[in-house]
Order: structure tokens, then sequence, then C-alpha cells
């Protein structure tokens, strides 16, 4: 595996942002069971802007200025609540990225991972359990903090990582929402999977499999 750097990390989310576009009717899907039915769209709107906006870099490029460039890029596109929280970990990514000219190791990753859960539920409010993005997101950092160290190979971790959060993000159907618009819904939203736990997932996935390309 090559150096995770920034040049690789920009390749990752143009990844990521063709699997998003990819499950865009699936997340609209689960969206309208509950709510307006538009996550999808809104997720495939941002990340295209990402995609766009990591295109003019080289491999000059460093993480930290990646991820930077990845939350502007998404807030300018997305004004809907999902837009700022994005931003948000982003640029919490940003920081915990910060003086590093690559991130090859499990423990960047993780510190990475929990770093834009935090700031999610920092600008958000939302606490585990309320049926949110974070429900899935939660899980996934623990468990990439627990193989931080242990060692092994960071494709594995990402992909365990990201298996992780789409297990939670199916087990957000047993979860009465406390936020958004499928809070008033109360009780009668149970059995129904979260759009923003699962589109979390599609893209912790779509960083594994990006990474492996590196």
């Amino acid at each position: 595996m090559k150096s995770i750097n920034g040049y690789f990390i920009a390749q990752s989310l143009i990844h990521v942002a063709k699997k998003v576009e990819e499950n865009k009717d699936y997340l609209c899907e689960l969206d309208g069971e509950v709510g307006d039915g538009d996550h999808g769209v809104s997720m495939t709107i941002g990340m295209r802007a990402v995609a766009r906006a990591m295109k003019g870099f080289d491999e000059s490029v460093l993480p930290s200025e990646v991820f930077q460039a990845a939350g502007e890029a998404f807030a300018d596109d997305v004004g809907a609540t999902i837009g700022p929280l994005y931003e948000a970990a982003f640029a919490a990514a940003a920081t915990a990225a910060a003086n590093k000219d690559a991130l090859n190791n499990i423990s960047d990753w993780a510190d990475l991972y929990e770093a834009m859960a935090t700031s999610i539920q920092l600008l958000g409010k939302a606490e585990l359990g309320d049926k949110t993005m974070l429900d899935s997101f939660f899980p996934a950092v623990e468990h990439i903090k627990s193989l931080s160290t242990q060692g092994g190979s960071l494709s594995d971790a990402l992909h365990s990582t990201a298996k992780t959060a789409l297990d939670a993000a199916i087990a957000t159907k047993d979860l009465i929402p406390k936020k958004g618009r499928a809070a008033r819904l109360g009780e009668r939203a149970i059995g129904f999977q979260d759009a923003g736990a699962t589109s979390l997932a599609i893209i912790l996935q779509g960083i594994a499999d990006g990474v492996d390309g590196a």
C-alpha cells in the first residue's frame, strides 16, 4: 500500500462521491419513510461538490487541505441541515490531520473519525440513541479506536469499521427518533432505518475502498 497522502485522500473522496450517488435512490427511499425523502439528493449534491473540489489537487496537497476544501464545498452546495454538519465534520478532520503529510496508521484514522463524530454531536446536539448519523458513527469510532492499539492492516481496519457502521445503521430500525422531522413520529418510526446513519456508513465504506487503491 502506498502512502495515504493528501492526493490519495482526495481520490478516495471522489470515489465516495460516486458511491453516494449510486445509493441516491436508496437513501431517498429510506428518508421518505419518516422524512421528506430528499436525503439521497442532498448527499449526492454535496459529494458531487466535494468531488469537483478534489479534482484540482495534485501530489503536493496535504490531508488537512483536502478535508478543509471538502467541508467548504459540501456546505456551499447543500443548504439543508446536513450541510453544516458535514462542513463541521470535514473541518474537524482537517484539524485532526494538521501537520501530517499522510495518514498511514490506524490511529490516524481513529483520531480523525473521532474528531468528525464529536464535531457533529456538538453542532447537532444529538446523543447516541437519538436515531441520527451518530448512531452509526460512534460505534464505528469505538471500533477503530480499539483496533488502533492492536496493530494490523489499515485496509482491514477501515473496512471492518465501515461494516460496524453499516450494522449500526441497520440497527437504527429499533430506535425512536429524537431529532429532525422524524421525531414527530415517535414510536411510529420504529422499524425504519435512519437515512443519515446509512449514508454515513456508505461514506466510510467509500473511504475504505478508496484507500485500497493506494
